[in-house]
């Protein structure tokens, strides 16, 4: 089991594994959480499948980024499901606020250079192929780079409807901070 904030470095391939890995999970963990009767309303849906472009792009709200943030295909599964997510392009420079997940959140970078940091942890550098796990609760903020753009995956499940608990924005000197070694 990974530490809080731990960085695991794999090749893309497995993302798209582990991504698959995920979906399977999540569906085991609404098929002994939810009753029968629920049961006889999930045979009557079908696969969905969301259209790369089939959506417009959208501007991160200033309240919870720094700098320019562009939130592409995002998705939220149907009931009983939890789990949403979206992908996210943070331009150099640009970051979330501290923020925490109430069960948790899973970043896959896709491109460029990153920068995560939990509350009392080292600023760290992430990557094309990371996959970084924050627990449920964990204060924590992510970004890219101050000279390089980053694009991931964020996803997260909903506890009591919420996703996500938004606090103060990541100041110049802990986003600045040294990068862990």
């Amino acid at each position: 089991m990974p530490r809080s904030g731990t960085i695991l470095q794999i090749n893309w391939g497995n993302a798209r594994f582990l991504i698959a890995r995920l979906r399977i999970i999540n569906r085991l963990a609404i098929w002994h959480n939810i009753d029968h009767d629920s049961c006889e309303q999930e045979k009557g849906r079908n696969m969905e499948i969301q259209r790369s472009g089939s959506q417009p792009s959208g501007k991160g709200p200033a309240d919870w980024f720094t700098g320019m943030v562009r939130i592409d295909a995002q998705f939220k599964g149907g009931e009983p499901a939890r789990i949403s997510g979206a992908t996210g392009t943070v331009e150099p420079g640009a970051r979330t606020a501290w923020h925490t997940h109430p069960l948790g959140q899973t970043l896959i970078v896709t491109a460029g250079c990153g920068r995560v940091q939990r509350a009392g942890g080292p600023n760290e550098e992430i990557h094309p192929g990371d996959i970084v796990w924050f627990p449920p609760g964990e204060n924590h903020w992510h970004g890219a780079a101050p000279t390089t753009a980053m694009t991931h995956i964020a996803i997260a499940e909903a506890f009591d409807g919420k996703v996500v608990e938004w606090m103060e924005k990541v100041t110049d000197e802990e986003y600045l901070a040294r990068l862990e070694d």
